[in-house]
């Protein structure tokens, strides 16, 4: 697969996976915006990285940046290391196997499939996957990781809850790609349009990249950053 000037290579043992990797779901254009706004030193969270079709791209495009791919779904996460490694040097990425939201602790994963590449595992109070769950902030203020310049969230529904785990660090964050989903968020107890208003609230500028009837994805860029 390849991307502008980059190409990655991915395993694809299910037909899941073969759809994912060669249709993007629909997300070429989404993928090549966020390439355009990666520079070579920063560094990228991944959060809800799947198997790695984003951030392998991502990866390519740094040379002594790193990205943290976020993925709590054991099988994916053991995918995404795979194709992590296949395209990238170890010194470029990591994973991380829990899910960001805005408290620290433990919560339940539900589990939408047993295949790789499935796409539509989410928090829950009554999940059957017992996962970690941390705070953005609190992973950067214990150092755990570099604070981020770039977002790029996936998170079915829980958007929100991702971007308040930021805190105060929010503002250093100079730009956000979000797909957010209509329905999901109801279930999360926010919409689409309340997510809009926090990022707006916090300092960013928003662009709608594209449009489906269930969700769209968003460029969100601080103004503080320009």
């Amino acid at each position: 697969m390849s991307i502008g000037d980059h190409t990655a290579t991915f395993a694809t043992d299910t037909r899941t996976e073969y759809q994912r990797v060669n249709s993007l779901v629909g997300e070429l254009p989404v993928i090549e915006a966020l390439l355009t706004d990666v520079r070579e030193s920063d560094v990228v969270f991944d959060i809800g990285a799947n198997i790695g079709t984003h951030t392998c791209f991502v990866g390519k495009s740094l040379e002594s940046g790193r990205v943290i791919a976020f993925e709590p779904m054991p099988m994916n996460a053991a995918r995404l290391r795979h194709n992590l490694s296949a395209n990238l040097p170890a010194s470029k990425w990591e994973v991380a196997e829990f899910a960001l939201s805005n408290e620290d602790g433990s919560g339940t994963l539900a589990v939408k499939g047993q295949r790789y590449g499935e796409g539509k595992h989410s928090l829950s109070s009554d999940g059957e996957l017992k996962i970690d769950v941390f705070r953005g902030e609190t992973l950067i203020e214990e150092d755990r990781y570099p604070a981020p310049d770039i977002l790029k969230i996936d998170v079915e529904g829980a958007e929100l809850q991702v971007l308040k785990g930021f805190g105060e660090r929010l503002s250093d964050v100079r730009v956000i790609y979000v797909e957010l989903h209509h329905d999901l968020s109801v279930e999360y107890g926010t919409s689409t349009a309340e997510i809009e208003t926090y990022l707006r609230d916090h300092g960013f500028e928003i662009d709608r990249l594209n449009d489906r009837t269930d969700a769209y994805h968003i460029r969100a860029l601080n103004s503080a950053h320009d």
